[in-house]
């Protein structure tokens, strides 16, 4: 396997598990050391090109999304884990398809990812409102990152930070719970790890 220093080689995971992160600011910057991790930056695009990247050079058995995200559903808080994704700004109503649905697509519209009831919806805009297509949480790339597994037949488990409440505060709370959602990663870490030995 080439090196890459994007992506160090770590003895220390018993699998070749990826780790997957929209932004640094999500992770504390020490686990760089204990994982292998790309960096995608924001939106489905960058997820689809640095994901897309990672594994052509990687070849990992296992992806690991974090990340935050907000959360429409009430109650919801912390880390949740993500059961299914869909694309919430794919609009194709007017050839006769459903919200989501991609034309001409062997995917799924829904793609399934755990037992978790959870339902993450993701779209190329920041969230303030409820989208149209229901789902609990929002975010910018989880069904990007979902497709790229699925036509690559990759698992991909995903869990996201709760950082607001996709209202017209969210901005200001999403920028301020990135500190807590790094930290947060610390305290779930070993069930990530767990995941990636038990995989």
């Amino acid at each position: 396997m080439p090196a890459n220093p994007l992506l160090p080689a770590n003895p220390l995971l018993p699998a070749n598990p990826l780790l997957i992160v929209a932004l640094e600011t999500e992770v504390p910057a020490e686990i760089a050391s204990r994982w292998q991790i790309v960096f995608t930056g924001v939106g489905k695009i960058n997820a689809t090109f640095h994901l897309s990247k990672a594994i052509a050079a990687y070849r990992p058995d296992f992806l690991i999304n974090y990340g935050s995200a907000g959360a429409i559903a009430k109650g919801l808080d912390g880390v949740v884990e993500v059961g299914s994704a869909v694309q919430i700004d794919m609009d194709v109503r007017p050839l006769g398809l459903e919200l989501g649905q991609t034309p001409f697509d062997s995917c799924p519209a829904t793609i399934q990812l755990s037992d978790s009831p959870v339902r993450c919806g993701s779209a190329d805009r920041f969230s303030d409102t409820p989208p149209e297509l229901a789902c609990d949480i929002v975010d910018m790339e989880l069904f990007a990152l979902a497709k790229i597994a699925w036509h690559e037949q990759i698992p991909l488990r995903a869990f996201k930070f709760i950082s607001d409440a996709a209202d017209d505060k969210a901005a200001g709370a999403w920028k301020d719970s990135l500190p807590s959602c790094a930290r947060a990663f610390l305290e779930f870490e070993k069930t990530l790890l767990d995941l990636a030995a038990a995989d």
